[in-house]
Parts: structure tokens; C-alpha cells; sequence
């Protein structure tokens, strides 16, 4: 097994507000059927980045009803620090999306998450447009894609509507969580491998083995994938060292670890 990469940056990490903390923790164990790794919250997410190394951490806060945004995007500015980047959050179904962008940006948020599975919409649908519109240039759009943890009925999420939004907004930052697409990775190949946009790795380790995760890698570029875990779902120790271990040379690593983050973010480590 390799050693680990000098710095790391987890690009996508949950964490919640105390007060509600708890309550959302117990309710998407209960909907994942998976324990999480650690608390959910910013406390408990410092620790879990003390314990394995981590740098920097990239909260990812989802907004599953359009009155939701704007205190999100509050807390998330708040609790920014030099460990911790908080994207903010967005809902397709927002009546001024530009408004909330600007917004967003003048809170010095950097990016903003959507979950198509949760928030229940096509990423290609022309009503979402006017939000990719008003982030385009502007905000890192980090986009769920794929299957849930526990299978949903439903897959919003699907690779190839990603694909036809890149195609519809080349200018837009756009990063895909879990390697192109949760469990539906034939589907990633096919339409979004080897495009000039990001995927991050969180949540991949179990379900795909070292050589097919470093064959994907390969193949869509270790200079545009970003590392994650998916805290506290993914166990950051688990994922580090799943990357030290399957084969990439120490550019990649170093690459796929912090340094492609460190770009996406303007961020400075030694």
C-alpha cells in the first residue's frame, strides 16, 4: 500500500446545524440503513478530519423545499472557516434563482449542491435553466448522480441528463459526486467519462474494487477528479487509504487528493 498524499481536501462532506443535527442524522440512517461514522455536525466533522488527516472539508447542504435556501445559505456563511468550506444551497423550484445566486456569492459561498433524487426534478428539464444560467461563471455546481445509498424508486440523477446539461452550459463548473453516478457507472462511462468536467470519489469504495475505480480514474483524467468521502456516510480513513492503495502514481494522488481541489477552490497549501 502506498503512503499517504502530503494534504488532503474532502470535497464532500454533511454536516448539520446542532440544533437539528440529530433529528437529521437519525432520519437518513433510517433512509440509508447505514450507520454513519461519525456526528454530524461541524464539531463532530473537525474531529473525524483530525483523526485522518484532513485539511479542508467541503460541506454540501441540500435544500429539499425552496423555503429552505435562504437560511442555509446563512448558516453555511457563518460557519465558514480556514477548514471548512460550505457550498450553499439552491432548489429548482426557487422563483428568482439569479437573485439568490448573487446573493450567495456576495456571502462568499464558493458553490452550491443539488440532489435530483431529493429534490425531485430532471437536471435537463429547461426549468432549471434559468439557475444554471445564473450560476454559470459564478458558483461550482457539486450535483448528485446516480442510485441512493438504499435504492430509490426513482433515479432523477441519471449521467446522461448531467451530460446534455454540460452540453447546454459548457461554461458551467460542473462536479459529479460518486464517480460519474452511483451504481450506474456503465452509464457514467458512456456519457460523461472523459468530459471536461469534475467528478468526486466519496462513496465509491465499497462498491467498486481498486482496479475498477483506478480504471475510471484513468479514464475521465486524474487531473479533473476531485477526493471525497460523503461524511458521515463514508469513512474518511477508508477512503484514503482505498487511494493510497490501488495504484495511482504519487502525481495522481497528489492530484486527485488536494491539488485539483485546491485549484476549484482557490485555496493554498504548501
Amino acid at each position: 500500500m502506498g503512503g499517504r498524499p502530503r494534504h488532503v481536501i474532502d470535497f464532500h462532506a454533511h454536516a448539520f446545524p446542532e440544533k437539528v443535527a440529530a433529528r437529521a442524522l437519525s432520519a437518513l440512517t433510517e433512509t440509508y440503513q447505514v450507520e454513519a461514522h461519525g456526528e454530524a455536525t461541524v464539531p463532530g466533522l473537525l474531529r473525524s478530519m483530525d483523526e485522518n488527516c484532513v485539511d479542508v472539508s467541503v460541506i454540501a447542504p441540500v435544500a429539499t423545499r425552496p423555503d429552505q435556501v435562504r437560511s442555509i445559505n446563512d448558516w453555511a456563511a457563518v460557519i465558514q472557516s480556514e477548514r471548512i468550506i460550505c457550498f450553499g444551497a439552491l432548489h429548482p423550484e426557487l422563483p428568482d434563482p439569479a437573485g439568490e445566486v448573487g446573493r450567495i456569492v456576495g456571502l462568499g459561498l464558493k458553490g452550491v449542491k443539488l440532489q435530483p433524487n431529493f429534490q425531485e426534478f430532471e437536471p435537463d428539464d429547461r426549468r432549471v435553466f434559468p439557475l444554471y444560467q445564473a450560476a454559470e461563471g459564478k458558483l461550482i455546481l457539486l450535483f448528485h448522480s446516480g442510485q441512493e445509498i438504499k435504492a430509490a424508486p426513482r433515479i432523477y440523477a441519471r449521467p446522461e441528463a448531467l451530460a446534455r446539461v454540460h452540453r447546454s452550459f459548457p461554461g458551467l463548473t460542473m462536479v459529479i459526486a460518486h464517480m460519474g453516478g452511483y451504481q450506474v457507472w456503465e452509464q457514467a462511462r458512456e456519457h460523461l467519462i472523459g468530459e471536461k468536467l469534475w467528478l468526486d470519489t466519496s462513496y465509491c469504495g465499497g462498491d467498486l474494487s481498486g482496479s475498477e475505480f483506478l480504471a475510471l480514474i484513468r479514464a475521465h483524467g486524474a487531473e479533473r477528479i476531485v477526493f471525497g468521502t460523503d461524511y458521515p456516510w463514508g469513512s474518511p480513513g477508508k477512503e484514503l487509504d482505498l487511494m493510497a492503495g490501488m495504484g495511482l502514481d504519487e502525481g495522481e494522488l497528489e492530484a486527485v487528493c488536494w491539488r485539483n481541489a485546491a485549484g476549484l477552490l482557490g485555496l493554498k497549501l504548501g
